[in-house]
């Protein structure tokens, strides 16, 4: 048989083994090449998300539950078969934590739309310091016309039981009359409803003085510029109103 030259002979082994390196290659790509298939087949199969909340509602969606985000969830095929299993997100005591925190934040939320809302309606009624002035004025000019009042009428019914009692004392040892007895019981009743009254009277000029402190705290960082809505700073340590003068 006749041999090829050397030269030749290791061009065709070299030959060979390109063919076999890329046989070998081929090969490895073909399972790779059906799995990269068999993936997209699986992804374009849409699937459905099923799971029982906590309310024992059966609930299902085309993406994950977000209230079964505590609990398994099942992965269903088109036929309703079962794909798989998505396991817990996060465990009861985070979402119990997470429920807390978005309760909070909601309860913080409606503060401060409640707080920019009483805000704004300050501003429309006192646009300035002397519509608050006036109108802390005329206020008070009713509850301390009653404060008044009272008093007057306090004044008068310990008057009258001054006469009451110099009566009594006129008589000596001879025990009242009955219409004596009823006049000085009567005027003891009147006495103590007019104190509470008196007291009642005081309160309600108190609180409204209160109010209209608070009022304009809250106005001075108004008219500074402070936005609606925003957390009130510290009440200034000098009064912001003029104080009340009692009668």
């Amino acid at each position: 048989m006749h041999r090829l030259p050397t030269h030749l002979r290791r061009l065709h082994s070299q030959a060979l083994r390109r063919r076999w390196v890329t046989g070998c290659v081929a090969a490895a790509l073909v399972p790779a090449a059906l799995l990269v298939n068999a993936q997209a087949a699986d992804t374009g199969n849409p699937r459905i998300y099923s799971c029982i909340d906590g309310k024992g509602r059966r609930l299902s969606s085309d993406r994950p539950i977000p209230e079964c985000l505590t609990q398994e969830q099942k992965m269903l095929g088109r036929d309703g078969s079962q794909r798989g299993t998505m396991a817990p997100l996060i465990s009861p005591e985070q979402q119990a934590r997470e429920n807390e925190e978005r309760d909070r934040q909601q309860q913080e939320r409606a503060r401060r739309e409640d707080q920019a809302r009483r805000d704004r309606n300050l501003l429309t009624r006192y646009p300035d310091p002397a519509a608050h002035d006036l109108a802390r004025d005329r206020a008070l000019e009713t509850v301390q016309e009653r404060v008044r009042q009272a008093r007057s009428r306090l004044d008068a019914l310990n008057l009258e039981a001054l006469k009451l009692t110099a009566e009594r004392s006129a008589l000596g040892l001879k025990p009242p009359s009955a219409e004596l007895r009823a006049k000085t019981s009567a005027n003891e009743g009147a006495t103590e409803a007019q104190r509470n009254i008196l007291r009642n009277q005081e309160s309600e000029r108190d609180r409204v003085t209160q109010q209209f402190v608070l009022e304009r705290d809250r106005l001075n960082q108004l008219w500074a510029g402070v936005p609606p809505g925003s957390d009130p700073t510290p009440p200034a340590t000098q009064p912001t109103s003029r104080p009340v003068t009692r009668p």
